[in-house]
C-alpha cells in the first residue's frame, strides 16, 4: 500500500485541486494504517471467491485516495461517491491518469440523501471511517442495503468515540449496531473488532490525532454547537478506537 499509494501521489500534480480539504496523505493518518489493510484483506478474498462475474464496488465517502485505484486492479469496477464537488472533479481526473487495469474507477455524486446507486447494483460497498461523521445513520445504512445485492459483501470501519466528545460514542454504537443487524448478517467469522479495541486507539498509533484548533473551529465548537444544543468537543487529542465490521446482505 505505500507503494499504490506512493505512486498515486506522484500524479497529483494532475488531477489534486487546491481546494481539496482533506488529508492528502491518509494512509498515514491515524486510523487508516490499520483499516485499509483490513478492508483490503477481505475485498480481495470476497473477488477471488467470486471470480464468474464482473465485481461492481461502490466507495462510500470516498474523498480523493489511492485506495479505489488499489481496488480497481483486483479487476473491480470502482465507483466512488461523495456529496463533495472537488472531489467529483479531482476523481474523474484522477482516473485518466492513475492506474486502474485490469478494473476501473468511476464517480456518482450523491445529494447526501440517498446513494445513487439502483436496488441491488452492487456486488461489494465499502466505507472508511465515515459513518460516525453522518448525523443519520439508520437511514444511511438502510441505503447501503438497499444498492447491495442479497448475499453481497459490506465492509465498514468507524472510528469509536471513548472520552465522550466525538460523534459516535455508546448510544449511536447501540443504534449503529441494531441497524446493522436488520439488513445484515454478522456472524462471528464476519464481524469482529480490527484488532483488540484497547490496542487500536488513537493515543498508541504512529500517527496520533493532533488537537483542533483555529478560528473556526472555536466558533464551531463554543457558539454553533451550544446553539443546536449539542455538546462541544474537547479541545485536546481525541481519543478513539477502531471498530471493523465484514457483513452479508441478508438474502
Amino acid at each position: 500500500m505505500e507503494a499504490e499509494q506512493a505512486a498515486f501521489l506522484a500524479k497529483e500534480h494532475l488531477f489534486r485541486s487546491p481546494e481539496y480539504a482533506w488529508p492528502r496523505d491518509p494512509l498515514h493518518t491515524w486510523s487508516r494504517l490499520w483499516e485499509y489493510p483490513y478492508a483490503y484483506f477481505h475485498i480481495e478474498n470476497w473477488l477471488r471467491e467470486h471470480p464468474a462475474r464482473p465485481m461492481a464496488v461502490a466507495d462510500v465517502g470516498s474523498g480523493v485516495t489511492f485506495f479505489p485505484f488499489q481496488i480497481a486492479k483486483l479487476g473491480a469496477t470502482v465507483i466512488c461517491t461523495d456529496n463533495d464537488v472537488v472531489t467529483e472533479r479531482d476523481i474523474e481526473r484522477a482516473s485518466a491518469v492513475v492506474e486502474s487495469t485490469p478494473g476501473a474507477v468511476e464517480f456518482r455524486r450523491t445529494d447526501g440523501q440517498s446513494l445513487p446507486f439502483k436496488d441491488a447494483e452492487l456486488d461489494v460497498i465499502y466505507c472508511i471511517s465515515v459513518l460516525e461523521h453522518v448525523d443519520d445513520i439508520a437511514s444511511l445504512v438502510q441505503e447501503i442495503a438497499r444498492s447491495l445485492k442479497p448475499g453481497a459483501l459490506f465492509v465498514l470501519t468507524i472510528d469509536l468515540d471513548l472520552r465522550g466528545d466525538q460523534d459516535l460514542g455508546v448510544a449511536r454504537r447501540i443504534e449503529l449496531g441494531s441497524t446493522l443487524d436488520k439488513y445484515f448478517e454478522a456472524g462471528a467469522l464476519y464481524r469482529a473488532l480490527v484488532h483488540p479495541g484497547d490496542i487500536l486507539q488513537s493515543n498508541r498509533s504512529l500517527y496520533p490525532v493532533t488537537p483542533m484548533d483555529g478560528l473556526w473551529w472555536n466558533v464551531k465548537q463554543h457558539i454553533l454547537k451550544p446553539l443546536l444544543r449539542r455538546k462541544p468537543r474537547n479541545r485536546a487529542p481525541f481519543h478513539l478506537a477502531v471498530e471493523g465490521f465484514v457483513m452479508n446482505r441478508k438474502k
